[in-house]
């Protein structure tokens, strides 16, 4: 199956120490996919969150990628044991909510010098995808719902303000 085909949307969190290039690399893979991929790069993939993985599933993404350095090999000792452990966090909470584990991904990198980072994506992209689109990805699709402002209230009593041209001045 080809990549364009698939329709899915896909985010990709990974180590920054993986390509030094890639800002360049990934632009490429971007452009030619345009808003169904998103690339979240990190200082060390340990500093992500089962948070952010879940707001990354909520936000429209089909299927989510922790891509880390190879094993052993991390700069900051246990950043890709970290990440490992807050994935198969998020894997397990994802399952309580009736989703698909399979939503998201844990990638160790293989060995120095490694792929570059749009590489490595379209090998993850190019694999068959067993998943269905979000069921909630559907509904947004037909328009955003009406997002009334609060009404401002005047004082701590939960009185109405009024409109600024009706305005009335108080005596103290």
């Amino acid at each position: 199956m080809n990549i364009k085909e698939n329709g899915l949307s896909h985010a990709f969190f990974f180590c920054q120490q993986l390509d030094a290039a890639q800002d360049l690399n990934r632009r490429s893979l971007e452009k030619e996919l345009g808003p169904r991929i998103r690339f979240f790069p990190l200082p060390c993939s340990g500093r992500v969150e089962s948070l952010h993985l879940l707001r990354a599933l909520e936000t429209g993404a089909d299927k989510v990628y922790v891509i880390t350095c190879p094993e052993g090999a991390c700069r900051h000792q246990e950043g890709n044991t970290r990440a490992r452990k807050r994935a198969e966090f998020a894997q397990r909470l994802i399952s309580e909510f009736g989703l698909e584990p399979d939503r998201l991904e844990f990638v160790a990198a293989p060995s120095f010098p490694s792929p570059p980072i749009d590489q490595v994506a379209r090998e993850l992209l190019a694999r068959e995808i067993r998943i269905q689109p979000l069921p909630w990805t559907k509904s947004e699709k037909e328009g955003p719902k009406e997002i009334f402002r609060k009404e401002r209230r005047d004082d701590h009593r939960g009185e109405k303000a009024p409109r600024r041209n009706q305005r009335e001045h108080r005596l103290l």
